[in-house]
């Protein structure tokens, strides 16, 4: 029989059945009354095994879903060419993007700088939400210059991306000039979107995308951090000719260097 405490029975029964894959990475975990069953204990012994392997890193509780498997992370490799549906494709991951809304808005100060607009340019705004596997992954606001991205909004439908539909109009060439990685909490709609805990951190990853040394797209995508490590190719940023246009002399994100790669995680 068990001698230590009843919490610590339930985690260690719950920790060796991750370790033996009965629970799979992403995987969803009977509801608490079920738990409770099968281990002979009360819901709220279980609830306090699953808050420790929350804390953990072991498990994810998402309100209104359940409790589920942390699953390990997509790496996001971090490059001038590369995309986040690229990434997932070259991974074998299922990846597809939906439209939140789209607008055309005015320019404010920051947009203009980083798009090199005036002030009150009309900018096309396009948020998405993008899935691997059908699991949410990153909330993406994307801003485009109106003039220099003509009929984008109507080309993006059943593109699934945006290389894709900027490649519809005529786009075919451009590259990411430089990218900030921070951050913080979620907002309640963002964690909603994401299907995670407010209590989770995500990544703020801001970006600008030029054709030539033309600036056609400012991005802000918000990612859910324990399902991304973000991945840097030196080799590759060191090879790409880089444009001035907007591009930030230090980045937020520090990563440590590993030969010719380094990876950013929480």
């Amino acid at each position: 029989m068990y001698q230590g405490k009843r919490w610590e029975f339930v985690r260690s029964n719950i920790e060796e059945a991750i370790a033996s894959s009965r629970f799979r990475p992403g995987e969803k975990l009977p509801n608490d009354v079920e738990l409770a069953l099968e281990y002979g204990v009360n819901r709220h012994t279980v609830r306090y095994a699953i808050r420790s392997l929350e804390q953990e890193g072991l498990l994810r509780v998402e309100q209104g879903r359940g409790t589920f498997v942390v699953e390990h992370p997509t790496a996001y490799l971090l490059s001038p060419q590369t995309r986040l549906t690229d990434n997932l494709i070259s991974q074998g991951r299922l990846a597809r993007r939906k439209i939140l809304s789209a607008a055309t808005i005015k320019a404010d100060e920051r947009l203009a700088r980083h798009l090199d607009l005036q002030a009150q340019d009309d900018v096309l705004r396009i948020d998405t939400l993008s899935y691997q596997d059908e699991i949410p992954i990153v909330i993406a606001h994307s801003y485009f210059p109106a003039k220099r991205t003509p009929g984008l909004l109507d080309k993006f439908s059943g593109a699934n991306s945006i290389s894709t539909a900027l490649r519809r109009i005529g786009i075919d060439d451009y590259s990411q000039q430089w990218v900030t990685i921070s951050a913080r909490l979620p907002s309640a709609q963002e964690a909603r979107l994401l299907e995670m805990s407010t209590s989770a951190p995500v990544f703020v990853k801001e970006s600008l995308d030029c054709s030539g040394r033309i600036p056609i797209k400012f991005g802000e995508n918000v990612l859910c951090a324990p399902r991304i490590s973000f991945r840097f190719d030196f080799k590759e940023m060191s090879s790409a000719e880089q444009s001035p246009a907007g591009k930030p002399r230090s980045g937020k994100a520090q990563a440590t260097k590993s030969k010719s790669s380094a990876s950013f995680k929480v």
